[in-house]
């Protein structure tokens, strides 16, 4: 069973409510990175309950949306929606799509939930076509580790970070105070590594930063990371 599986109702509604703020930082970006999707054949992998394949749909791509989590895909179908399609799956496993099936591949905020990164740019590598793109996001591990809070203890008037950047390993934490997600924690290099080992190019890096009135934590720091590449 997903993790997402034993919390899907609650998470659901927690996401609706957080969607303003990820509007104003990490999903325009994504959309502004990946231009014109017109009739373009997209993956997105970790689709969760449809929200952002909806807005591709609505931009007139071909959507294939997968997720591990039976009943966020369950609630995923029942939106109105063009040109897509939903499947549960195991992103972490051989993806069961073709070569060079797609146009664009898509993530938010999942490859940091997956421990082995160089099998996903390498299933990646194999279904996009040639020139494909693929556009995803993660949270910024600098500041997504244990106990990493900015701000909680001054000292001398400078705000402290906890962590160990540098050490690669399984963080379990509370998400939204009603259930534990497991998280891999892993510095910079090793996604840079990862997709410049198995064919891809980096073609553009954001740091969004959010827009939204009601001035948060995550409008002062770069909480998220976007990458765009290109299959070489």
């Amino acid at each position: 069973m997903s993790q997402y599986d034993k919390f899907a109702k609650e998470y659901i509604t927690i996401r609706i409510n957080m969607f303003d703020k990820n509007m104003n930082a990490e999903f325009p970006v994504m959309l502004q990175l990946l231009g014109d999707i017109q009739s373009q054949k997209l993956l997105d992998l970790g689709c969760g309950f449809g929200d952002y394949a909806k807005v591709y749909s609505e931009k007139g791509a071909i959507v294939v949306a997968v997720d591990n989590s039976k009943k966020e895909i369950e609630h995923a179908q029942k939106l109105d929606m063009l040109n897509a399609k939903f499947m549960v799956y195991d992103i972490s496993k051989e993806f069961p799509f073709e070569e060079l099936s797609f146009d664009v591949i898509t993530s938010s905020l999942v490859f940091d939930h997956l421990k082995d990164l160089k099998f996903i740019f390498k299933e990646c590598n194999r279904v996009l076509k040639n020139n494909g793109i693929i556009v995803f996001s993660i949270t910024n591990p600098v500041f997504y580790q244990e106990r990493s809070v900015v701000g909680k203890i001054n000292i001398l008037g400078k705000k402290i970070i906890f962590g160990d950047y540098f050490k690669r390993r399984k963080i379990v934490r509370k998400w939204g105070g009603i259930a534990t997600m497991e998280h891999y924690h892993k510095p910079l290099e090793d996604y840079f590594s990862a997709f410049l080992e198995n064919g891809f190019e980096l073609l553009n890096f954001r740091e969004p930063q959010s827009k939204t009135k009601k001035v948060t934590w995550h409008c002062k720091n770069p909480t998220f990371l976007v990458f765009k590449l290109k299959k070489r």
